[in-house]
């Protein structure tokens, strides 16, 4: 009986870890500083968006957000988009016998990209820049982290549209 547990819990987390519907990594310019940013591809009302998230102690987007990406073929595309939201998460850190407040900054933007620009992604993703406050948000890849995978994101969002 044990074993048919310990299987269907391994064959659990398998198709959880399958499913997985964006791609994050976690980025620390500064030493004591950091954010971790999230990109997820969507098709909705017949346009295709990238959402991203951005989960740091300080960064937000403002009223108009810009995204650049340059792909490894030195290729730069300027997305420009819209703020979604922010909001603060609040937690506290027990310390002793004190409890001091942590607290996250969750920033939500979307970004619409054309059928057009689809094959951009497909070279993958060498750097990206994101218009935060109080900085900007920078980040250069030695290997593609995100590009492969909104290529095939927006890929599968576009085809289910005309598969109706």
């Amino acid at each position: 009986m044990k074993r048919y547990l310990i299987l269907f819990i391994f064959i659990a987390l398998l198709a959880s870890c399958g499913s997985a519907k964006s791609i994050s990594y976690t980025h620390k310019p500064l030493a004591a500083e950091g954010c971790s940013v999230t990109y997820s591809a969507l098709q909705q009302d017949g346009q295709l968006f990238i959402v991203v998230t951005v989960k740091s102690d300080r960064l937000v987007f403002s009223d108009a957000p810009t995204m650049m990406l340059k792909n490894f073929d030195g290729e730069v595309l300027k997305l420009e988009g819209k703020n979604l939201q922010s909001r603060t998460e609040t937690s506290g850190v027990l310390i002793g016998s004190m409890v001091l407040p942590v607290s996250e900054l969750n920033a939500l933007a979307q970004f619409p990209v054309t059928p057009g620009e689809i094959e951009f992604f497909k070279s993958g993703i060498a750097k990206v820049r994101l218009s935060t406050i109080p900085i900007v948000h920078e980040k250069t890849f030695s290997s593609d982290k995100i590009g492969r995978y909104l290529y095939s994101e927006l890929l599968s969002a576009f085809s289910s549209e005309s598969t109706f």
